[in-house]
């Protein structure tokens, strides 16, 4: 947009040039005295045409360039979402496991990090941190450049994530505390209860869990898939 008003001033002043010189020039200012007069004319004018074409293909290489950074950045979203996908199914399905075994008190026991279930789960945590902190980079790209629908679909995705995580989080903390207690069945009425709410937005087993989730991301995806096409 403001190129082409940069383009309409630049017109605008040119004719209005030529009609101030028509109206205050001696009739015999464009007659040219001599064959040196005119070739310095045709000099200055082939400079003037030089400098409008040199403009013209700088606009249009700043044009292409954009659109080649767009297109890259576009197909990065679209690959990486992809991936991002299937490790936030996986962790909901780590979420819905964890819910499970405090709803069943399979964490009542010793306790004490030495626990074989309490390094599977951590590996989960630290596989989901990994897929977030690659798409983080994509994420902050593309609501600087975009805005709109990315950088509000970035955020509940991410919601999504961290949400999953908080219940593996929180089986991983009673599963290491061992005790049950005042403080332990807190914990675990509130992670239930958390759970029920989730599961009142639609996420009550794995096919929906993984619709809901595919429909999330598959909004970011369009989006990245036209910017492709433009």
């Amino acid at each position: 947009m403001k190129d082409k008003v940069n383009w309409v001033v630049c017109v605008l002043l040119f004719f209005s040039g030529v009609i101030w010189g028509r109206l205050f020039t001696q009739d015999d200012f464009y007659k040219v005295s001599n064959i040196h007069d005119m070739f310095d004319i045709f000099g200055a004018a082939a400079t003037v045409g030089a400098v409008v074409l040199a403009m013209f293909s700088l606009n249009s290489w700043r044009k292409q360039g954009k659109a080649e950074s767009d297109h890259e950045l576009a197909r990065k979203v679209v690959v990486e979402l992809r991936r991002y996908q299937e490790e936030l199914v996986r962790t909901w399905s780590y979420a819905e496991s964890s819910v499970a075994q405090i709803q069943n008190d399979t964490w009542i026991g010793d306790g004490g990090p030495d626990n074989s279930l309490v390094g599977i789960y951590e590996s989960r945590l630290k596989e989901a941190k990994d897929a977030r902190s690659a798409l983080a980079a994509i994420e902050i790209e593309t609501s600087e450049l975009w805005g709109g629908i990315f950088e509000e679909q970035f955020i509940r995705i991410f919601h999504l994530d961290h949400l999953f995580c908080s219940f593996i989080e929180t089986y991983l903390r009673l599963l290491i505390r061992g005790t049950f207690d005042d403080q332990s069945e807190s914990i675990s009425i509130e992670c239930l209860r958390r759970w029920e709410k989730l599961q009142g937005e639609g996420l009550k087993d794995f096919d929906s869990a993984k619709s809901y989730i595919s429909e999330a991301i598959s909004m970011l995806k369009d989006e990245a898939r036209n910017k492709l096409l433009e």
